[in-house]
């Protein structure tokens, strides 16, 4: 509740409000960005299982992906999910 008072009456500070409120919730590794191993990640996946990253602003890890496909000789196609892109996504 105190979250959703922050945002109303200071928007800019609702990141920071945010932050505190994991830290004392959660714990502070919880805020601790953790590095992002692809070869990991390919090992749990399944052919019949997509792999779906959510990104923050100005994350791309489109270069490790290319170059991890290249490590395994794998057939990479990218597609963008931008408008007009649903019928190529199929």
């Amino acid at each position: 509740q105190q979250l959703l008072l922050v945002r109303s009456w200071r928007e800019d500070r609702t990141m920071i409000a945010a932050t505190h409120y994991i830290a004392h919730s959660l714990g502070p590794q919880y805020l601790q960005a953790l590095p992002l191993n692809l070869e990991d990640i390919v090992h749990e996946s399944a052919p019949a299982t997509p792999t779906i990253f959510i990104l923050s602003a100005g994350a791309d890890p489109t270069a490790s992906i290319e170059v991890l496909a290249k490590k395994q000789k794998k057939l990479l196609l990218g597609v963008s999910m931008g408008q007009g892109q649903e019928v190529e996504a199929r």
